[in-house]
């Protein structure tokens, strides 16, 4: 079982910074549970790190976008 607290602040961390870089999306928007879910999901797969998780929800979000980033 993925721990809350990572979750929660891998999940804010990658999210602000993508909201910072995207300034259209809204902070609602359904991308934000795509990305907390991904997130839970690699942290149920053994990823602990905050950071590295944060990193790695970024990526994602960019990939599920594509033009919205560039």
């Amino acid at each position: 079982m993925a721990e809350p607290d990572i979750v929660e602040i891998a999940c804010a961390r990658a999210w602000g910074v993508y909201l910072l870089i995207n300034s259209g999306i809204s902070d609602n928007d359904t991308l934000r549970k795509r990305l907390k879910h991904f997130i839970r999901v690699r942290c149920e797969a053994g990823d602990n790190d905050t950071e590295l998780l944060a990193v790695e929800g970024l990526k994602y979000l960019k990939q599920l976008d594509g033009s919205r980033t560039g």
